[in-house]
Order: structure tokens, then sequence, then C-alpha cells
């Protein structure tokens, strides 16, 4: 367990976080679900969209793509054919508002920059946008937090919602816990401590860079190391993350405190390299629960 002491009492969290809910920037509400499975469904059809033409009684509506040609003075509208997205004003917005209603080989009488323009409408085609799929969801490739390919529409769903709920409580968390680290301050972090999370953080970076790039970093050259992490060897690298070994002695002993946590066993964070992330992920529960209770007042 960590030796360096905490000489504080608990810490009045719900204080904190209504200190917060107090700036004009505060994220008071959870993202909500419906409008990010829209999103969702929306990204795994997008490569499926296709552009079909419209049956001959149907007419020309927003979002539609007409080709269409066109006779008048100005060059610009005198054009054997030309194809525009209804509704993006990207030839001529009145002008494309004029065809919405149209039908194919329809002539229309209309006028552009002040000019007549006489319009025979060409094709109308439209969006089709299928239902999204399990298998659609499987080409997109794409990986859950947990780094697991993602196989089915509600699988990308929920990955959609979570990866959103984890940005909005992650920044919570942040500005809630910003004056709790102020106010609490680790001023002398035990020498062992220090110790025993480079080692951990030492072992973990040797592992991950053996298994997923066959890359032994005791034996990385002086110069594959100054491109990789501007210093001489793997060691001189762990030697100058000891700041950081410091924020993250006191980051476990308040969020420890704050959680009610002891950090001992599997939550001893000089044992075990994921416990700050584990407590990490708690503190984003406790901003959640912090969230909904306040949304029932």
């Amino acid at each position: 367990m960590l030796k360096t002491p905490f000489p504080y009492d608990p810490i009045d969290y719900e204080a904190y976080f209504d200190a917060y809910l107090g700036r004009e920037d505060a994220v008071k509400t959870l993202p909500d679900r419906e409008e990010l499975r829209a999103l969702a469904r929306k990204n795994i059809v997008k490569g499926h969209i296709t552009l079909e033409e419209i049956p001959a009684d149907e007419a020309v509506a927003s979002g539609d793509t007409v080709s269409f040609s066109c006779e008048s003075t100005l060059p610009k509208y005198n054009k054997e054919k030309i194809t525009v997205s209804i509704g993006r004003g990207l030839f001529n917005r009145p002008l494309e508002d004029a065809l919405i209603g149209a039908k194919k080989d329809e002539v229309l009488e209309t006028s552009a920059d002040g000019e007549p323009v006489r319009v025979r409408i060409l094709s109308i085609r439209r969006k089709l946008v299928p239902e999204p799929t399990d298998e659609m969801a499987a080409e997109m490739g794409v990986k859950d937090m947990r780094q697991q390919p993602v196989t089915t529409v509600a699988g990308y769903e929920e990955m959609i919602y979570e990866q959103k709920r984890m940005e909005v409580l992650g920044a919570v968390n942040y500005y809630v816990t910003e004056p709790i680290f102020r106010d609490h301050p680790v001023m002398d972090c035990a020498a062992e401590d220090l110790s025993a999370l480079a080692d951990l953080e030492e072992r973990m970076f040797y592992e991950m860079f053996l298994r997923d790039e066959g890359i032994d970093l005791y034996k990385e050259s002086k110069e594959a190391m100054q491109a990789r992490w501007g210093c001489d060897s793997f060691r001189d690298f762990i030697a100058l993350r000891y700041d950081w070994y410091k924020i993250k002695v006191q980051q476990c002993l308040v969020y420890a405190n704050i959680l009610g946590i002891p950090l001992t066993g599997e939550m001893d964070p000089t044992k075990r390299y994921e416990v700050l992330s584990e407590l990490t992920l708690k503190m984003y529960d406790r901003a959640e629960e912090a969230m909904k209770k306040r949304s029932k007042e």
C-alpha cells in the first residue's frame, strides 16, 4: 500500500460538485441516448446509401439530386445538363427552390439573377437509406473501448453512447476534482511509492511494446529512443516520469478518500498498474450519480 501520508478529513465531494454546477459552462445532463442511437445508425449506413431514380409520378423534394437543362441569355444558366443537390444552394438557391414540386420532363419558366430561365427536368434521384444491419456494423471494422470487435448494430449504438458518456463524465470529473487536488496537496511523496510506480510502468511499457510491436525497449538504440521519447534510453524515459508518479500518488489518495476505498489488496496502486484507471472510472460513476440526483431535485 502507499506509504505517502494523506493528512486530510473525508472530502466533501458533494460540496465541490455543487460548486462546479455553479459554473456557466457546467455540463448538467448526460448525453441523450436516443439522439446518439440515431447518429450511430446514420454512421452504419453511410457507405450503403445509394441514389435511385424516383417514380415518374413523384416530384422533386429538398435533398434530391436533379439533372436539368436550362436556357437563358446568361451563360451560367444556358446549359444542356446541370446536376445539383436541391436545397444546398450551391448553384442558385432561388432557382433550386423553384424546382421543388416539379416532375421529370416538366418544363418550368423561372428566373435567375434577374433574367428569365427555361428549365426542363431530365432526371430526379433520391437517396435510398437502408436499415442498418449487423453485417454493415461488422464491415466497419471498429473496436469498442475494451478493444473488442463491434459486430452488431446494438453493439455499435452502445459503443457510440458509451464514448460520449465517458467524454462527458471525463470533463465533469476533471472540473470537479481540479479544486479538490488544489485544496489537498501531497507535499512529500514517499520514495518507496515513486519507485514502485516506476517499476510497474516500466514493466507495462516493456511488455506492451514487446507484445504489440516486437520491440525490446531495453535494446533500443540511443538514436531510436531519441526519436521516440527524446531521451537516450528506456530507463532515462522512466526517470523523466517521476513528476507524473507524484501526481498519480495524489490522484489515488484523493480518489480513495472520496470513494471510501482502502488502497490495499487488489486496489493497491503499488502492486497493480491499472488501479488509478479503475479508481477514475469509479469517480465517473460518482459524477453520474451526482448528476442524476440533481436532475430529480
